[in-house]
């Protein structure tokens, strides 16, 4: 009994990111662009620890009238892509062609089969969109340049390359959580300050996008790609 408590709490847990998003879009409507960012971090910050608590609850057997992968799924593509790109759309006067593609792009990512490897990466770019539209916020590159990089990242959702899963990838994965934990102190500090962020603080932020996409395409794509060639 207690068990089956514990994993619909989990469940409860997860679904509270569709209370963060109706607050998104609250604040878009007010057009209230600060403020919808922090909801969408609230968002992340649920979607960051809900699947280890549906692991260490191992929810799917004693909560199996749940799909818990088709709870995330749907919650992540609302609060990880549709909303930040239609954030986009309105406070960064990217194209609403650009946001379209992307959010479509996403959609057919999230669909697919194989979106998380057997060895816990994630294939084609994992619609990492609250960062991107943060960062595309305080650079303040305008809206060309803010439609160019949400095509090119859209673009990426096809390329086959395995992107590290922060939590499952077994490849530095202490290294990887040690280095998100920090990043998750500077960005908090960014989302505080935002535009009065000092251009050094954010330039420093780029250590973990940098270490990220490094590890990724050494670990998940070079590295398996030379073992399995001496196979």
């Amino acid at each position: 009994m207690l068990s089956k408590l514990s994993a619909w709490i989990v469940h409860v847990f997860t679904a509270t990111g569709i209370l963060f998003a109706f607050l998104t879009l609250m604040a878009m409507w007010e057009n209230r662009a600060e403020l919808a960012l922090w909801w969408l971090a609230a968002a992340v910050v649920v979607d960051s620890v809900d699947g280890t608590l549906a692991r260490t609850f191992d929810v799917k057997k004693h909560l199996p009238i749940i799909d818990g992968a088709t709870l995330d799924n749907l919650i992540d593509y609302i609060t990880w892509t549709l909303l930040p790109l239609f954030w986009a759309y309105l406070f960064l006067d990217a194209y609403a062609a650009a946001c379209i593609f992307a959010a479509m792009a996403s959609s057919l990512g999230f669909s697919r089969t194989d979106a998380k490897t057997d060895d816990q990466y994630f294939l084609g770019f994992p619609s990492y969109w609250n960062f991107v539209i943060l960062y595309l916020y305080l650079f303040d590159f305008g809206p060309v340049i803010n439609s160019a990089v949400l095509i090119f990242l859209g673009v990426l959702v096809f390329i086959p390359l395995k992107w590290l899963y922060p939590s499952r990838t077994p490849e530095l994965k202490k290294t990887t959580l040690i280095l998100s934990a920090f990043y998750f102190l500077i960005v908090l500090y960014m989302l505080i300050m935002l535009t009065q962020t000092p251009d050094w603080i954010v330039i420093l932020s780029l250590f973990y996008p940098i270490y990220y996409i490094g590890a990724s395409v050494y670990y998940g794509n070079i590295r398996k790609a030379k073992r399995s060639s001496a196979v």
